[in-house]
């Protein structure tokens, strides 16, 4: 028994002493690995002071961090300024010297060697490599200008050489940017590209410059998804269309259209439909629907602009023309993406643009006030094509397009009877297609048809009220609000139950405000007589009704 005792207790003294240094062992790794003031930390002031020192070395890290950001990034683009012009001045006083070659030769020689830094510099100082890259390019296209197109300091004479070797630099950097997947230097080369089309004080040379920044962007677009880059090359072509169409006053230093197009506006069709092109693209995730869309109208708006501009300037006598071929186009395009396209939006948009453009063509062939009438007509047409497309877009832009297009009739044209009862047909035909088709163009609302119907009834009265003579217009009014009533039963629509008993009540004000004052005795009895007996026959109507209702109920 004293020997199984002895054995226990050296067996747990060995246990006991392994685990002591098993502890020992974990408190010198937890040393080796800890930070200062997590471990072996006992006194109070000791935690105290090590949390102090941790703090204030985190506040020392966060003040470096920023001072180092700001000396490494801020400092390389400093250097990279101030070296681009300290060269530009060197060769500028060579040049001025009587050494034009000599300035030009030492400007590629400079350059080169802001590529070789570049180049060298890609591993241990990339983001100094990148700015040293876009600095050599900005200064080898300055230096490329300067051989012909900046007049103050040319070398040589020869048109033909000196936008050869601009060109050339523009293209090879370009080529650059599709090269390394650079965004950023693809839209520094089409800067530099509008640069040149302004300089070269050419109506074809900078037009065509203007093509190829269109079909460079639209490439890389769809290839590469750089549609940030295509939004901002829509902006510089339009810009670059702009400065054109007034003068380049960069140049001559005054603002002023110009009197001869040079057939210009070829160019700004092309651009326009190379653009429109965008939308056949397929709906895939690389083609972002903001992007697009963004890019398509940003692309009518400039185009819009500079077309305005244009027939101002050149086409006052004959823009009709020019109207009709834009609205054959697009709404061509708008059936073409409609069909085959997946930018059902988009296909509504040249829809109504070509509506748009449909009805200055009218209004420049017709004239007013005989165009109002054919414009109300064409209103039923774009009903029709927003049916076909089901588009609510379509159906909201042709609601505001008609309500405008009724002010400016009521504001600015003598009232004349068929264009009058042409609103208001055409509104209350309107209203009913859109009721009968609701759910096909998906309108959740019933806002729209009702600023249809309202339009069709206060226009149905208004066209009477000059239609017929003075003295019956009390009756035609309550004829009208009679219609609406039959027509509510027929189809069975409460709305026109509204507007049935809304016009009997403007006819009474009408009666006892106006004619009471204006007509004869004989014909105010007449009145009188009849909107009595309509509106107690309505009355009658509403009482069998809730009768009927009742009865239901009951049941």
């Amino acid at each position: 028994m004293e020997n199984e005792l002895q054995k226990q207790h050296t067996n747990f003294d060995s246990l006991s002493s392994r685990i002591n240094d098993l502890e020992n062992r974990l408190i010198k790794i937890e040393k080796a690995f800890a930070r200062p003031g997590e471990i072996g930390i006992v006194r109070d002031h000791t935690t105290t002071e090590s949390h102090e020192i941790t703090d204030s070395q985190t506040s020392y890290g966060q003040h470096e961090s920023v001072e180092s950001r700001i000396g490494e990034y801020g400092m390389a683009w400093l250097g990279n300024i101030v070296l681009l012009f300290g060269i530009l001045f060197l060769t500028q006083f060579l040049q001025k010297n009587g050494q034009e070659a000599f300035s030009v030769l030492l400007g590629l020689i400079l350059v080169a060697g802001i590529y070789v830094a570049g180049r060298y510099s890609k591993i241990s100082l990339p983001y100094l490599s990148r700015l040293f890259t876009y600095n050599g390019h900005i200064m080898l296209f300055i230096i490329s200008m300067r051989i012909y197109l900046f007049q103050g300091s040319r070398i040589i004479e020869n048109i033909w050489v000196g936008h050869g070797v601009v060109l050339l630099v523009v293209v090879t950097l370009i080529f650059l940017s599709f090269r390394n997947k650079s965004q950023v230097l693809a839209v520094l080369v089409w800067i530099m590209a509008v640069i040149t089309a302004l300089y070269s004080n050419s109506t074809h040379m900078m037009l065509l410059i203007t093509v190829g920044v269109t079909g460079s962007s639209i490439f890389f677009a769809s290839r590469n998804n750089w549609w940030i880059g295509l939004v901002i090359s829509i902006f510089l072509v339009y810009i670059t269309f702009l400065i054109w169409i007034m003068g380049n006053p960069f140049l001559s230093g005054s603002i002023e259209i110009i009197t001869n197009h040079q057939f210009g506006y070829i160019y700004l069709f092309g651009c326009a439909i190379s653009y429109s092109l965008l939308a056949m693209l397929p709906k895939l995730e690389t083609v972002p629907a903001r992007f697009l869309t963004a890019g398509i109208i940003l692309n009518g708006i400039g185009f819009s602009f500079i077309f305005i501009l244009a027939v101002l300037a050149f086409f006052t006598d004959n823009y009709f023309l020019y109207f009709g071929l834009i609205a054959t186009f697009c709404m061509g395009y708008s059936i073409l993406l409609q069909t085959r396209g997946t930018w059902k939006t988009v296909a509504a948009i040249y829809a109504i643009y070509s509506f748009i453009s449909l009805s200055i063509t009218i209004a420049g062939i017709y004239n007013f006030p005989l165009a109002f009438f054919l414009l109300s007509i064409q209103s039923l047409l774009v009903v029709s094509m927003a049916l076909w497309f089901r588009s609510r877009f379509i159906v909201i832009m042709n609601t505001i397009l008609f309500i405008g297009l009724l002010i400016s009739y009521l504001a600015t044209a003598d009232s004349l009877t068929t264009i009058n009862f042409s609103f208001a047909v055409v509104a209350l035909v309107t209203a009913r297609v859109m009721n009968w088709k609701k759910r096909r163009l998906e309108i959740r609302t019933e806002i729209i048809r009702n600023t249809y119907l309202f339009i069709g009834s206060a226009m149905i009265l208004y066209s009477l009220h000059h239609a017929v003579p003075t003295q019956f217009v009390t009756l035609s009014w309550a004829l009208t609000a009679l219609l609406f009533f039959i027509l509510s039963i027929l189809i069975k629509n409460i709305k026109y139950r509204w507007l049935a008993i809304i016009t009997m009540v403007i006819t009474v004000l009408y009666l006892f405000i106006v004619d009471l004052k204006s007509i004869s005795l004989g014909y105010r009895i007449v009145a009188l007589l009849f909107i009595s007996i309509i509106s107690l026959g309505i009355s009658v109507f509403y009482n069998r009704r809730l009768k009927h209702i009742g009865k239901e109920a009951e049941k």
